[in-house]
């Protein structure tokens, strides 16, 4: 826990570099989670976790209608998606973002649809979240979740440089409060939160030599994510820089690899309010 906040520790941290990787992270793995999402009916979309807006830009992309109220407690976070939406001409007609702790939510309005997606992983107790916004969903509203299921990951070859730091890497979120296995969760979270007609579908990557072009950008992204969490790993003594560095090079050498696999399936959760 952050001692100075009382909230969790955020993995992947705050700095300029990963914020422009949230962006291209959501880029990649568009297609993945968006041709099984449906925002077609809603119209007032409240979105828990907006960060700086990468998910928030798919979504006005893709359902342009929409008119989304993000939710973060994160104030650089905030200020970086405001200069992403202004950059992109969405108004605040469009689009707002309100700087709560999505456990304890206090809305001035009512959805017919929420969005949620690679934010649960890092909340001690998500049944508070599901809970917390259940009150500003009308009835019916849909419930899109999408969450990580990390002990799915697999790569051939096995590099042990590779796998030995997304052990590291794990266990260390679970340390800090975060649930890195969520997705497989995510049906009984909802159930014990009192939302109905719950369906759950596994999606993800399944790459290897007859999908080069985009294994080789999967491997590109994934690099880029576990990196993401190296400078609290080194912050706190688990890995060394050379692990850092020999993690990075396995993962080149992967990326160049005609014969290697990527593998990895993450759990979206589809339900009504």
């Amino acid at each position: 826990m952050d001692k100075e906040k009382g909230i969790p520790k955020y993995i992947h941290g705050y700095e300029a570099i990963e914020q422009e990787r949230l962006k291209e992270q959501a880029k990649v793995i568009e297609r993945p989670i968006y041709d099984f999402i449906d925002f077609s009916h809603v119209n007032e979309l409240l979105e828990i976790g907006s960060g700086v807006g990468a998910q928030t830009e798919v979504l006005l992309r893709r359902f342009p209608h929409l008119s989304i109220t993000g939710v973060e407690y994160e104030s650089r976070q905030i200020k970086k998606a405001k200069e992403n939406m202004d950059f992109l001409g969405h108004g605040s007609e469009k689009v707002r973002f309100i700087q709560q702790d999505a456990t304890d939510l206090q809305l001035d309005g009512t959805f017919d649809g929420v969005f949620i997606c690679w934010v649960l992983e890092h909340i001690p107790d998500p049944v508070r979240v599901l809970k917390s916004m259940k009150p500003f969903l009308k009835n019916n509203a849909v419930v899109s979740i999408t969450e990580v299921f990390n002990s799915t990951f697999y790569i051939y070859p096995y590099l042990s440089e590779v796998m030995e730091y997304w052990h590291i890497y794990n266990n260390y979120q679970v340390a800090i409060g975060g649930d890195p296995q969520v997705g497989a969760r995510l049906g009984s979270l909802l159930e014990e939160s009192g939302y109905k007609n719950i369906d759950l579908r596994s999606g993800g990557f399944h790459l290897d030599k007859r999908t080069r072009a985009e294994k080789k950008k999967v491997f590109s992204y994934w690099k880029n994510l576990i990196s993401s969490g190296a400078s609290q790993l080194l912050e706190s003594g688990l890995v060394t820089r050379e692990q850092v560095i020999a993690m990075q090079a396995g993962m080149d050498r992967l990326m160049d690899m005609p014969d290697s696999v990527f593998y990895y399936r993450f759990i979206q959760a589809t339900a009504f309010a």
